[in-house]
């Protein structure tokens, strides 16, 4: 066939394998599109922040999205405000709060975890008012309290942990802390439900020598009843209860072990059969304790003995405004005279017991919030120093640890945070903040200090200059504490017994508990509405 004859075969392999290409980019395109718009943003552990929660929300932020950008401490081109210098934003990143790991799965809040919207017109009373009406305190003695986590017993229901550590700065890591030390404290409790002082040692040690129990750090059996008021005040502080949760269990046994030690003919805590090992610590503790499983569970049945012991309390009332070791027991009612001395260690845990019991709508009379109040600047000296007694044992000793429950006292009592008292209190609890190397200490930065330091330093906040001193506290009170947490064996989630009282008060068992309540502050205590609360007695410092 000639040349010009032939046809010429049409390539028809190469549009298709270009067709197929295309329809295969467009298809991978898509696939990519759906696989991307599926992936859910990561949510936050304790060691996962989000860039969000560093910087906080930005009202100029549609402004900052066009921002050209500056250089460290030079003006904006878009905003005319100085970008902040590179020290500025390692201080933003160093107190930047981690959110704590969610118990569950997924992440879940309550409808009444939601904070208050900002479009709230209502003033600061009348929202505190609200809150102490939710949470039943205030009012007259019929009122009921409501369940954990608002009034005076701050963010401790469920839920609302994340919300108190963000704000105050606690951290994943502080409430893994508190998880190990409850965890440890539920091992050492007694099948009767009593944590014992100076046996405990021998749920993880049941071979131990004297020598043993001694080295461990053994307390004193006196003090079983108040340590296990101590001990229970570390979960309810925390928001744990009887009725609900993981303690439930470990709660209930001391709840009942407490209360079958309340005497029937009187309500004070210590059978009289067993009276040379109770003292008005025991009494204070234990009211304490119980007075605020109240205000956590709402729970009914303890509010005729709470009412009782808190009556027997204030009957127990020295002539000087404060309490001693000494109780009256029933049988010899007739021949017991009130102790003329007024030890300020005592007087602080029955301070913080009557005025948790005002939360829980008990009515303390005028007369005992005025010989109070009295005490309370009888016991303080013009420099902010405090003296543990007025006679008798330890008399005119002072201290770190005195001074801070002096502070605590009389700002809950209604001391205007301005005053001179106040001021130089403050002062000086600020330059002594929390230390493990001073633990031991008598006078100075023990263990017994941290727990009033602690709320001082937090009540502060509203001070001049109070956000910048709790920083630091809490810096060096974290710093100190879970540093030196037991991590591992049969002592994990434990405090050493460091320093006298710890060894010699409840041992181990005791440091502990301590130290357990001073890492919940975060979601203890709801600093703004103590501060409205104490204003209401603000009449018992009129004029000084």
């Amino acid at each position: 066939m000639p040349a010009a004859s032939k046809r010429k075969r049409r390539d028809w392999r190469t549009p298709l394998l270009l067709t197929l290409s295309v329809h295969l980019m467009v298809f991978t395109l898509v696939i990519n599109h759906r696989l991307f718009t599926m992936i859910e943003e990561p949510v936050p552990g304790p060691y996962t922040i989000k860039v969000s929660d560093i910087i906080g929300s930005d009202p100029e932020e549609e402004v900052k999205d066009n921002d050209e950008g500056a250089a460290p401490g030079e003006e904006s081109p878009n905003t005319n405000q100085p970008s902040p210098t590179v020290s500025q934003a390692f201080n933003k990143l160093e107190t930047a709060e981690i959110e704590p790991r969610p118990d569950r799965d997924q992440p879940t809040m309550a409808d009444t975890d939601q904070q208050a919207p900002t479009t709230d017109n209502r003033t600061l009373s009348e929202r505190l008012n609200a809150s102490l009406n939710a949470a039943g305190g205030g009012g007259d003695d019929g009122g009921t309290a409501g369940l954990g986590g608002g009034g005076s017993h701050g963010l401790r229901g469920e839920g609302k942990h994340g919300i108190g550590l963000k704000r105050n700065g606690g951290s994943g890591e502080t409430e893994d802390a508190v998880r190990m030390a409850l965890n440890w404290l539920v091992t050492v409790q007694d099948l009767d439900g009593k944590w014992d002082s100076d046996g405990y040692m021998t749920h993880y040690l049941p071979t131990a020598s004297a020598q043993d129990r001694g080295a461990e750090g053994m307390g004193l059996a006196r003090n079983d009843l108040g340590l296990t008021g101590l001990c229970m005040l570390a979960f309810t502080g925390a928001g744990y209860s009887d009725h609900e949760g993981p303690y439930k269990a470990t709660v209930k046994r001391a709840r009942e072990y407490l209360l079958s030690q309340q005497r029937v003919a009187d309500g004070g805590f210590g059978l009289e059969s067993n009276g040379h090992t109770v003292t008005m610590y025991a009494h204070t503790l234990a009211t304490f304790a119980i007075t605020d499983l109240y205000l956590v569970n709402g729970d009914e049945t303890l509010r005729t003995p709470m009412r009782r012991a808190l009556n027997y309390l204030l009957a127990m009332q020295g002539p000087g405004g404060g309490w001693d070791y000494d109780q009256r027991y029933p049988s010899r009612r007739d021949s017991y005279e009130p102790s003329t001395r007024d030890d300020l260690s005592i007087s602080g845990w029955a301070i913080l017991a009557l005025l948790a019991a005002r939360e829980a709508n008990f009515d303390i009379p005028k007369e005992n919030l005025q010989r109070l109040a009295q005490f309370l600047k009888d016991c303080t000296q013009k420099d902010g120093q405090a003296v543990y007694a007025d006679e008798g044992t330890r008399k005119g000793h002072k201290g770190m640890a005195m001074l801070a429950a002096s502070n605590v006292c009389r700002r809950l009592m209604g001391e205007p945070s301005d005053s001179w008292t106040q001021k130089k209190q403050l002062e000086k609890i600020g330059k002594e903040p929390p230390s493990w190397i001073r633990a031991g200490d008598l006078n100075g930065s023990n263990m017994y200090y941290w727990y009033y330091g602690t709320i001082s330093m937090l009540l502060a906040r509203d001070t001049e200059g109070g956000d910048d001193a709790w920083r630091q506290w809490n810096i060096a009170l974290k710093r100190t504490l879970l540093d030196n947490q037991e991590k591992a064996g049969a002592r994990r989630g434990s405090f050493d017994p460091v320093g006298h009282w710890a060894r010699n008060g409840g041992g181990r068992v005791y440091s502990t508990a301590l130290c357990t309540l001073n890492l919940e502050i975060y979601y203890r205590y709801e600093p703004e509405y103590l501060r409205v609360r104490a204003s209401e007695l603000g009449y018992l410092w009129a004029g000084d």
